[in-house]
C-alpha cells in the first residue's frame, strides 16, 4: 500500500483513541456541585412547667370596741393590735415608748388583749381605754395622735397603772434628747411630752405654795449633757403621784454628779417637774 493507505489506517485510531479520552475525563473529572450537608435539627424547647400562685394569707381583722366621737383612737390601736397577732416580732421596735421589759410583760397575753379590745372603748380625761375579761387596755392621747397606738395593759379596777419603771424610762428618754441620742428620731417634747404642763400646782414637799413644774419654766437645765448611767437608776416614792429617780450625769465639760429629777402622773404618763 502507497502513503495513503497508512493515512487512512491511522486516522481511525487517532479518533477512538481521543473519544475514549473525553469518556474517561466525564467520569473521573472533579465534581462542579458539593454534596449537601447532612442537617441537624434544634430540639424543640421544653414545654414550661405549668406555675402555681399561692394567694397571700389574708391579714386577720382585729375586732377593736368603737369609742363614740373618737375613730382615730379605734384606728391606732387596731394598727398595732394587728401586728401583735401577725407579726409580734415587730412590735417591742415600733413601741418604743415603754419600757421594752414592760412591753413584753404587758403584752405576753394575746388573748386577753384581743378579749378587752372587743368591747366599746372608753374615753376618759387623759386616755381612752377597753376593758373585758379583767384586762384593761389603755392608750394615752399622745399614742393615738401617732396613728399606732403602744398600750398599757393591766389588770381591769387597777387606778395606778404606771410603774417605777415608768419613771424611769421617762428620764432615760429626756436624757437621751438632751444628749443629742433620742431612743427613736420621732421622740421630741412636741410629739412626746415628757415635761409636766403644770395643769395642777407643783408641790411635791406638800407645803400647799406650788407653783409651776421648775422643768417648765427651765426645760433647759440638763442640757450640755453627754452621758449618764441607766443601770444606776434608783426610783424612790416622795408624796402622792410625786416620785424621784436619782442617777450620774455626765456634762460637756467630762464632770458626773448625781442628779435628782422629780417627777408626777400628768396626762402622758410620768411627766419630769423638776431637776436637783
Amino acid at each position: 500500500m502507497g502513503g495513503r493507505g497508512r493515512r487512512a489506517l491511522i486516522a481511525p485510531v487517532v479518533a477512538v483513541i481521543l473519544g475514549a479520552g473525553v469518556a474517561c475525563d466525564s467520569q473521573s473529572g472533579i465534581p462542579t456541585e458539593e454534596p449537601p450537608a447532612d442537617t441537624v435539627s434544634a430540639p424543640a424547647p421544653a414545654a414550661a412547667e405549668p406555675t402555681t400562685t399561692v394567694p397571700p394569707a389574708p391579714v386577720p381583722q382585729v375586732v377593736v370596741g368603737e369609742v363614740p366621737g373618737n375613730p382615730a383612737a379605734v384606728d391606732a390601736v387596731r394598727a398595732w393590735a394587728t401586728d401583735l397577732v401577725t407579726r409580734p416580732g415587730t412590735v417591742p421596735a415600733k413601741c418604743w415608748t415603754l419600757p421594752p421589759a414592760q412591753a413584753a410583760d404587758q403584752y405576753a397575753d394575746t388573748s386577753a388583749i384581743l378579749g378587752a379590745l372587743a368591747q366599746p372603748g372608753v374615753d376618759g380625761q387623759f386616755a381612752v381605754s377597753w376593758t373585758g375579761g379583767g384586762t384593761t387596755v389603755s392608750v394615752k392621747r399622745s399614742e393615738i395622735a401617732s396613728g399606732y397606738a403602744c398600750p398599757h395593759v393591766h389588770p381591769a379596777g387597777t387606778v395606778d397603772f404606771y410603774t417605777p419603771a415608768d419613771a424611769e424610762y421617762a428620764v432615760t428618754r429626756f436624757l437621751s434628747r438632751e444628749s443629742g441620742a433620742p431612743v427613736n428620731g420621732a421622740d421630741t417634747e412636741t410629739a412626746y411630752p415628757l415635761i409636766c404642763p403644770g395643769f395642777s400646782p407643783w408641790d411635791p414637799s406638800g407645803t400647799g405654795n406650788g407653783g409651776r413644774p421648775p422643768l417648765r419654766l427651765d426645760p433647759d437645765v440638763l442640757a450640755g449633757t453627754t452621758a449618764f448611767a441607766t443601770d444606776a437608776m434608783t426610783a424612790t416614792p416622795v408624796r402622792g403621784d410625786y416620785l424621784e429617780v436619782s442617777v450620774p450625769v455626765t456634762d460637756v465639760s467630762g464632770v458626773t454628779n448625781t442628779r435628782q429629777v422629780t417627777l408626777s402622773i400628768g396626762p402622758d404618763g410620768y411627766c419630769l417637774g423638776e431637776v436637783n
